[in-house]
């Protein structure tokens, strides 16, 4: 059984949340409520929970302060926010759970199902800095790629292409090196996108446009800077010259 402590100012979002976790995640035994991060530190150094779920927006201390608290993270996180569309984006690149109030109940299980795969090996400060770097200027710098041994924390103009292999995904970095992960590339499709200079080129190929090299006269073919030529499908050459015409002006 996991240990959790909640964190909300509202009393009413934490008697909430507490309930649902109740009645339909009883893998998690609630160890204490907390109304701000001074209580809430006070409760972990004490209880050691295996995951906090923490609002973002509280007065005093807000949610990404609580970290600075403690030397070592032993924790997990899951935040409750209200946070917009690119933000909510921002979490899922930075591999940080969270659940969007009001809060669904099938949200939560799916969060807390996630956690138990991944408690122990979570890398929490890392990924928390990658969070906090992604939503200072409200664009997305670095992503957590999943590795079997670990996390791989990495700069998205690290990146100059992304190839489909299955089910999985080769990167292709700019020094040359490769990994390959256990997620389709229509996942980085949904988290990389035009507004971070990455385009769909063909059902194969995602890439950075920031490397190009050069596009051949046709418009069927890119070279990218590390010489790899990339396809570029009949039904998204018109969508990526336009897009490629309106950087170019940009």
């Amino acid at each position: 059984m996991l240990k959790a402590i909640i964190i909300d100012d509202e009393a009413k979002a934490r008697r909430i949340l507490e309930t649902f976790i109740i009645e339909y995640c009883p893998q998690i035994q609630i160890l204490a409520l907390a109304q701000d991060v001074p209580q809430a530190v006070k409760a972990i150094q004490k209880l050691k929970p295996d995951v906090v779920f923490l609002d973002i927006e509280m007065p005093g201390y807000n949610g990404f302060q609580l970290l600075d608290f403690f030397g070592e993270i032993d924790f997990e996180i899951i935040f409750t926010t209200a946070y917009s569309e690119f933000a909510l984006r921002a979490f899922q690149v930075s591999a940080i759970d969270y659940l969007l109030k009001p809060i669904q109940i099938d949200q939560l299980i799916a969060a807390v199902h996630k956690l138990e795969k991944i408690h122990g090996n979570s890398f929490i400060r890392e990924r928390m800095e990658t969070l906090q770097k992604n939503l200072e200027e409200y664009k997305l710098k670095k992503i957590v790629i999943p590795l079997s041994e670990g996390s791989l924390f990495v700069e998205l103009n690290d990146i100059v292409f992304l190839k489909a292999e299955g089910s999985y995904a080769n990167i292709f970095f700019k020094d040359g090196n490769k990994v390959i992960v256990s997620k389709n590339l229509k996942d980085y499709e949904d988290q990389l996108t035009l507004e971070e200079g990455f385009f769909r080129t063909h059902r194969s190929f995602l890439i950075n446009t920031n490397y190009i090299k050069h596009i051949s006269s046709d418009g069927s073919e890119a070279t990218m800077v590390n010489q790899s030529i990339i396809n570029i499908s009949r039904d998204r050459k018109q969508e990526f010259a336009n897009y490629m015409k309106q950087k170019h002006v940009g």
